[in-house]
């Protein structure tokens, strides 16, 4: 069996059709290690972002749970004291009734406060993640373009792949470092 030649284009030594192949092959390499590397980061960041939602539903449930009791401590208060004539054992209960009104109302406002926080937390990591995610598109695209390349063998289209990978490779850094501030939000808005 013989082995398949693919046409040389004129001009070109066999030299430098080896050099073209190894410049495709070692930027394909990069590019996927980089992108191995990437996918490892996202996806912790996603759990995170999957837990601080988790967190901030629980948080949630939380405040209102305690402003109901807060409210039916309250409206039982209201109600007794209308129904009822003022005694000192009577005002005893209502004054323990509203402490733990009080204590109600005070926890409820530290949990909307951390459902808060980490709704902020679920807003910095999804800012995160759109980095990973445009970094993944633009080099998931250079690495089709490179094999492109590699097949009809014209450098201009390297050079596209090359400025896509390194497009995809910025935004990436960004993800890692917290660069937030180079996403483009019209991009991330289209490709979500």
């Amino acid at each position: 069996m013989t082995d398949i030649d693919s046409p040389k284009r004129s001009g070109e030594s066999d030299d430098s059709r080896d050099r073209f192949n190894n410049q495709i092959a070692i930027a394909v390499a990069i590019v996927s290690a980089f992108m191995a590397v990437s996918k490892v980061k996202d996806d912790n960041i996603v759990q995170g972002m999957q837990k601080a939602q988790a967190e901030k539903v629980d948080y949630w449930n939380e405040y209102q749970a305690r402003r109901q009791r807060w409210f039916g401590l309250e409206v039982a208060i209201a109600q007794t004291r209308a129904s009822n004539p003022s005694t000192p054992e009577l005002e005893a209960k209502l004054a323990e009734w509203k402490k733990n009104a009080d204590t109600y109302q005070a926890r409820a406002e530290e949990a909307a406060k951390k459902a808060k926080e980490r709704d902020a937390d679920y807003a910095a990591a999804n800012d995160r993640d759109d980095l990973f995610d445009l970094s993944d598109a633009f080099l998931s695209v250079a690495i089709a373009l490179f094999a492109v390349t590699a097949l009809v063998r014209t450098r201009w289209l390297f050079g596209l792949a090359s400025v896509l990978a390194v497009a995809g490779m910025a935004f990436g850094v960004g993800g890692f470092a917290g660069w937030t501030w180079i996403k483009p939000d019209f991009l991330a808005a289209f490709l979500s």
